[in-house]
């Protein structure tokens, strides 16, 4: 039996499907990179029992795979993707810098710096933990060619009859949603 990795949401789609990335990517690499895994873990899972342990773990893995493939092929998605891991990478540089590891000079910043960076390097890994979490949700099922679950939810709600439109929120609109949900909106009253 093999064993097969469980996922590290921290892992970034480059390290999933074994690109470099600083290099300079086209989208035949991302498209034979992705074919290549996802091929293997396909084959794999046919042959064991859909209930196992092993099963799970290779459609996590899928997910994965997929949600990296999603992100990665847009050169827009991906430039946004590579901007948040460097801003990862240069929170992560200045801590090591300003603790003096990694060759930079040691003992010269304060305690208050220090877990300014550490917090701030925090801050960094949970967003790009929740970017990861919500694209391997998103992306479950692609490798299936099933519809997202989301897809059947505004199918069943039309069905029962509703004629309530759903329309996909962009990042645009999800980003003033949630500033408004934290944010309570004041209204005046009319003296009349």
């Amino acid at each position: 039996m093999s064993s097969v990795q469980k996922v590290d949401l921290l892992q970034t789609h480059f390290q999933v499907l074994g690109l470099d990335e600083s290099a300079t990517i086209v989208r035949r690499q991302i498209e034979e990179e992705y074919e290549k895994r996802a091929r293997q873990h396909q084959q794999r899972l046919v042959k064991i029992d859909e209930a196992s342990e092993e099963a799970a773990a290779l459609r996590d893995r899928l997910a994965q795979l997929n949600a990296a493939k999603a992100i990665l092929l847009p050169r827009k998605s991906r430039q946004e993707y590579s901007d948040l891991l460097r801003k990862l990478r240069t929170a992560e540089r200045d801590l090591a810098g300003a603790t003096g590891k990694g060759g930079g000079r040691s003992g010269d910043s304060s305690a208050v710096l220090i877990l300014h960076l550490r917090q701030q390097l925090e801050r960094v890994r949970e967003e790009v933990q929740r970017v990861h979490e919500e694209q391997h949700r998103r992306y479950a099922h692609d490798h299936l060619g099933e519809a997202r679950p989301e897809a059947d939810d505004e199918e069943q709600a039309q069905e029962a009859g509703g004629r309530r439109r759903v329309a996909r929120v962009g990042e645009r609109a999800a980003a003033l949603a949630a500033l408004a949900a934290r944010r309570p909106v004041r209204r005046r009253s009319l003296g009349v």
